[in-house]
């Protein structure tokens, strides 16, 4: 009995897939060098177009004899397969034969590949119907290398590397990746001109020679860069060390098979967004979904047409352009996000977002914008720091003392107790309402500031309600240059505040004793001071009764503005009249304060102006022997322009103090934070 007289057991399982794989992947190499070569020259095409029916031919049989959702195929269906298959072979290899002897030198190298490949085709089943699986000499590679075999060229692997693992280990992959450039897909459209963006790189991954060099032809003639990796090892490491936009990847390959490349790829950040595409002969339903759910861009089944392949790869690659463009606007999103917080800092440079104002979109602008307004910033804080240099030289020079020859009425000697917990150390101020002392807190161990209330106050309910009102709206306003207020209590008759110690003197200590200020000096002072009321504006909370007295300055020029206790909630129900008590100090106070009318955030901008006027001259824009005659001037009067004596006065610091000061609230500026932008543009 012959060898084919033999009974033999058939196939099932994922040998039916894998016996379809070997059978199509010669048909690939029979096909694409075929097109080729038409393409080339249509002379071809009368020798090999019966190769390209042929080769369709089998492409149909297997799909009949070998149908991919086929669980098990007898033997007789893989002998009569067989006996089917042998003239279609026939006829591509007799076509390809004659183009041979046509005497065609530049297509005899392909043509002899087509022949090889057709070769092939009986030898595969040769080696089933042996029952060896393809362990014959010669058909080794198509069964165990997933698409190699005669004719075809080696792995480009060493020998004894265990199947499976890359020369990269996997845990190390993810970081190599990471660190290469995956840059940009540049021109999607393959065709170029002098100037243009530079070609995509494409890596084509394919253990079979003949796979690979009909796509390296074929996408370097579209206009493609491309390289090739003859199997998955190769190809994660020229990843890790080239940048490339689309990938060609097969999937039945020795050592490190596509599933594994196509899982480290998108598994690596760096990588993860470079588009894959598998093209396969392995054409079973579970390895196509598979492929898609590891992250493949598409799956092509070897043979393929080739204006399908390039309608994908002109699509993955729109795609990759789009998601670069993408992660290329996060960058710069990311860039601005940390140079707002350099701002905050006070760490950015000028022109740090210079990248990205390049732009000609909306992010361009708004980093031209950013940028500007970065450098106003910081050029204001530069500013500032300078005028509170100068500030700290008035202060110094002005020296620090306790106003004397004022009785107020509240005597807690030195060195006494106040409520068991306060122990009196000095006087430091005095007050329309009390007097100020510097204290130690025993039970928090920390220096503190007592206001002790005047005793013949105490007989006007109103005074001690405005007295404890100071300590709740104080508490809501948090800002470095407003004086933190801690406690209010009664103790012996006394009634006291406690807040925040500043050593310094105030603002009318500064003027009394020094005079005008100098430019700088002013703007430091006006500056600070309407940082201060931004912040208690936000809390709905009006001074009203914004002063020299109530402006506290350190060693260092810091300014701290005191007694809220006049103010109230600026809820615009309040009348400042309310008992027939005029609430503040009349040279300061605005027209609509004087009269009683409803008033809003806008009087402590008006007392800003005075105060800024008076340090500035040295005198108040408005005065009177009389509160009488003061009120009518402030109503019906224009102030003299304010002007320094003895150094240049910049212009918009007179127009702006002119306009501080103006009789209807409407023409002054509309908020505290106005007035800062104000100040900071002022040199």
């Amino acid at each position: 009995m012959t060898q084919r007289d033999e009974p033999r057991a058939g196939i099932s399982g994922r040998a039916v897939s894998q016996l379809r794989h070997e059978l199509r992947t010669p048909i690939n190499a029979v096909l694409g060098y075929s097109e080729m070569l038409i393409e080339e020259s249509e002379a071809n095409a009368a020798f090999l177009q019966p190769a390209i029916t042929a080769a369709r031919d089998v492409l149909a049989l297997i799909d009949r004899a070998l149908p991919s959702s086929a669980a098990a195929i007898d033997a007789a269906v893989l002998d009569a397969m067989s006996g089917e298959l042998q003239p279609l072979q026939d006829r591509i290899v007799t076509a390809a034969g004659a183009l041979l002897e046509s005497g065609n030198e530049d297509a005899g190298e392909d043509a002899d590949r087509i022949r090889s490949a057709a070769r092939r085709l009986t030898a595969i089943l040769a080696s089933r119907a042996a029952g060896v699986a393809g362990a014959a000499d010669g058909v080794g590679a198509v069964v165990v290398g997933g698409g190699g075999g005669a004719g075809a060229s080696g792995t480009d692997s060493p020998g004894g590397r265990v199947p499976g693992r890359s020369s990269v280990d996997d845990d190390d992959i993810g970081t190599v990746i990471t660190a290469a450039p995956v840059g940009s897909a540049g021109a999607v459209a393959p065709a170029r001109e002098a100037g243009a963006a530079p070609a995509a790189r494409i890596l084509v991954v394919d253990d079979v020679e003949d796979n690979r060099n009909v796509l390296e032809r074929r996408l370097t003639r579209a206009g493609y860069a491309v390289e090739c990796a003859a199997n998955g090892r190769l190809a994660l490491d020229r990843i890790a060390a080239q940048r490339f936009d689309l990938i060609l990847l097969d999937i039945m390959m020795p050592e490190v098979d596509g599933f594994e490349v196509l899982r480290r790829l998108k598994r690596a950040p760096g990588t993860r967004d470079i588009p894959v595409i598998m093209i396969s002969a392995l054409d079973d339903l579970a390895s196509v979904v598979r492929c898609i759910e590891e992250g493949a861009e598409d799956h092509l089944t070897k043979p393929f047409e080739s204006v399908l392949l390039r309608a994908r790869i002109t699509a993955s690659l729109e795609k990759k352009r789009l998601r670069d463009r993408e992660n290329e606007y996060l960058a710069e999103v990311k860039n601005i996000a940390e140079a707002a917080m350099a701002v905050e800092e006070g760490r950015y440079e000028s022109m740090a977002l210079s990248g990205t104002a390049v732009r000609s979109d909306e992010l361009g602008r708004l980093a031209r914008v950013f940028d500007t307004m970065a450098s106003e910033v910081k050029a204001r804080e530069q500013r500032l720091r300078r005028q509170v240099a100068e500030l700290r030289e008035a202060i110094d020079a002005a020296h620090f003392g306790v106003e004397e020859g004022r009785d107020t009425g509240v005597h807690l000697a030195t060195g006494s107790v106040l409520a068991n917990r306060y122990e009196i150390m000095a006087v430091v101020g005095f007050g329309a309402m009390g007097s100020v002392y510097k204290a130690f807190d025993r039970e928090l161990a920390e220096v503190v500031a007592v206001k002790a209330l005047r005793p013949e106050l105490l007989t006007e309910p109103i005074v001690l309600d405005r007295f404890k009102a100071e300590v709740r709206l104080a508490r809501r306003i948090s800002h470095p240059a407003v004086v933190r207020t801690h406690d209010f209590g009664e103790w012996d008759g006394v009634h006291y505040l406690t807040m925040e110690y500043v050593e310094g003197l105030t603002a009318r200590d500064l003027i009394d004793r020094r005079g005008r200020l100098g430019v700088a000096s002013v703007l430091a002072i006006g500056t600070q001071l309407a940082g201060a009321l931004v912040a208690a504006h936000a809390q709905g909370v009006i001074h009203r009764d914004i002063k020299p007295q109530n402006l506290l300055l350190d060693s260092g020029g810091a300014l701290k503005v005191m007694d809220f206790g006049v103010s109230r909630l600026a809820d615009g129900t309040g009348s400042v009249a309310e008992t027939g008590m005029l609430i503040g100090t009349p040279a300061y106070m605005a027209p609509e304060q004087l009269l009683a009318q409803d008033v809003d955030e806008r009087i402590d901008l008006y007392a800003t102006g005075v105060v800024m006027y008076e340090c500035l001259t040295g005198q108040l824009p408005f005065y009177a022997p009389s509160s009488v005659t003061l009120v009518g001037r402030v109503l019906s009067e224009q102030a003299p322009p304010a002007v320094a004596l003895g150094e240049p006065t910049p212009p918009a610091l007179t127009a702006l103090i002119a306009r501080l000061l103006a009789k209807s609230r409407d023409a002054r500026p509309a908020s505290a934070r106005e007035l800062v932008n104000l100040l900071g543009q002022i040199n």
